[in-house]
């Protein structure tokens, strides 16, 4: 019985030191296996192609909606030019302005050249509608015939314009096909023939209107138009300290010039009775001075 009690003792102490040595066991949590770890990372890379795919289409679709709807502008290009040349190379430097813009196939639409005056000095202007591509090269040459003294640009949006135009361009001409087409409809009666040909000629009239309209919107936008004016090179007394009296004098001669020409035109007014008054009363005087002579005396 005693050994009994040593021994249950001893397995006491025993379990009680084992239970001091083994450390206690923290709470970590499991790493995930290395199965479940490459499933996650496939599953992931799985959501990130779907994600580049869906946003791939959505581009795709989204473009050709953005592109389709963006409206083509249509704008009218216009320039105002003032060049200023010297007096004397005016008409040469206007003849090879003209003759360069021929070269670059634009459409003139007027050309007027003034000669100098005694009163006034010569002057030009031209009027024209250049390609959008040949506009530069233009300026640079126009920049050689004088000095640009003024370049104003101007733009005017056109494009509710045109769309109104081919809009009812379209519309007319489907109705056009459509009222030929009942022409050719031989069941038809005559009246209703005679209808649709008074209807068809009204309509191809008024398609030909809106025709003419578009194209002189297209020759608007398709081109750039310019205008120049081409004024002669004022002198030193005309744009110096002087210019008041220079003009003054200018101004003095032009109306003593004006006065003479009056008085030249008073007397060749007068000059047809001058010619045929002064004898006509001489004779006069004279018939009246025999008459007073030839009567008696009482």
């Amino acid at each position: 019985m005693k050994s009994y009690l040593i021994f249950i003792v001893s397995l006491v102490v025993f379990l009680a030191a084992c239970g001091q040595q083994q450390p206690p066991v923290p709470t970590v949590a499991m790493a995930p296996a290395p199965a479940e770890m490459a499933r996650t990372k496939m599953a992931s890379a799985d959501s990130v192609a779907v994600a580049g795919e869906g946003e791939q289409s959505l581009t795709e679709l989204t473009e050709p909606a953005t592109a389709q709807s963006e409206v083509k502008r249509f704008i009218a290009l216009r320039h105002h030019m003032v060049v200023e040349t010297p007096t004397e190379q005016m008409q040469a430097n206007f003849d090879a302005t003209v003759a360069h813009c021929q070269q670059l196939k634009c459409q003139i639409l007027s050309a007027n050249y003034n000669r100098e005056t005694a009163y006034s000095p010569p002057s030009a202007s031209l009027s024209a509608r250049i390609p959008p591509r040949s506009v530069a090269v233009f300026l640079a040459g126009l920049a050689k015939s004088g000095e640009v003294l003024q370049h104003h640009r101007s733009s005017e949006d056109k494009t509710d314009a045109v769309i109104d135009a081919e809009a009812r361009i379209k519309n007319l001409t489907e109705f056009r096909d459509n009222l030929r087409a009942m022409l050719s409809d031989k069941s038809a009666k005559f009246k209703d023939l005679i209808e649709v040909q008074r209807e068809l000629v009204n309509t191809q009239s008024e398609l030909d209107g809106i025709q003419g309209v578009r194209k002189v919107l297209a020759q608007e936008t398709e081109l750039v138009a310019i205008n120049i004016d081409f004024t002669a090179k004022q002198g030193i007394t005309e744009q110096g300290f002087f210019s008041p009296v220079a003009q003054a004098f200018k101004n003095a001669g032009h109306v003593m010039m004006e006065s003479l020409a009056s008085v030249i035109t008073f007397f060749v007014t007068i000059l047809p009775w001058l010619i045929f008054g002064i004898p006509a009363l001489i004779l006069i005087r004279k018939l009246w001075a025999k008459i007073r002579t030839k009567k008696p005396h009482v």
